[in-house]
């Protein structure tokens, strides 16, 4: 398995942060770990469309990641299908054992027979003495139903105290640029292109409040297909979207 060194991942990072403009984007501080530097490229590298311009150096680092998921998901399969396997005079010593026990569950069931008759009996004697203590319950539940409402009837209304909290300051932008993509698929009435998609959801966004980035935009559109596409919500044929009805 190839191993890639954390420099290698900080500059693919860098690199699909600035082709795909992805928003978020991916951490690259000294505090992130190389797994979560590995997991965060993996998932950008879904969105690369072909014109994006993405160097071999950086497309060589996804591969070698991508090979070693791979691997370690056959590894974990290989570790749950190995099973021990118990030896022939294990089993028959085991086997000597279950007969022993079941002579005691024999001798034990006669004793149980024995010992349900006299539950019985006590049962019988129990229900007698539960019938007496369910006439005292039922009294002692109907004074402290009086006494509750009595108790009601004289505490005062109260007022709420309840203060309403203040609304935070608006941004400006009333609509993300995700929200944006998706407003655009919802109000269309014909089949458009990605790139078209792309271009209004922009305008869209700029139209809301906030500023125009193509880049942006594209990466929020292609969420959107995910996720849509996911829910049988639209239709994607090469780069043609339909809207599903």
């Amino acid at each position: 398995m190839s191993e890639v060194k954390k420099e290698e991942l900080i500059k693919a990072a860098k690199e699909l942060n600035d082709v795909l403009g992805l928003d978020p984007q991916i951490k690259t501080g000294k505090k992130v770990t190389e797994k979560e530097l590995s997991e965060q490229i993996l998932e950008a590298a879904e969105l690369i469309l072909p014109e994006d311009d993405i160097s071999d150096e950086t497309m060589r680092v996804i591969k070698l990641l991508k090979d070693e998921s791979v691997e370690e998901e056959d590894e974990e399969e290989v570790d749950t299908e190995s099973e021990p396997e118990e030896d022939d005079d294990e089993v028959e010593e085991e086997e000597v054992e279950d007969e022993e026990d079941d002579d005691e569950v024999e001798e034990e069931e006669v004793e149980d027979e024995e010992d349900d008759d006299e539950v019985e009996e006590e049962e019988v004697e129990d229900e007698e003495d539960d019938d007496d203590e369910d006439d005292d319950e039922e009294d002692v539940e109907e004074t402290e139903e009086q006494d509750e409402l009595e108790l009601e009837e004289e505490k005062p209304a109260e007022k709420s105290k309840v203060k309403a909290k203040p609304t935070p300051p608006s941004t400006g932008v009333r609509v993300t640029r995700i929200g944006a993509a998706t407003l655009v698929i919802k109000r269309a009435k014909n089949p458009m292109t990605v790139e078209d998609w792309v271009k209004r959801t922009d305008e869209l966004y700029v139209k809301e409040g906030g500023k125009p980035n193509l880049k942006e935009s594209r990466y929020a559109v292609n969420v959107a297909v995910k996720v849509l596409e996911a829910y049988g919500l639209i239709e994607v044929t090469g780069d043609k979207v339909s809207k599903l009805e």
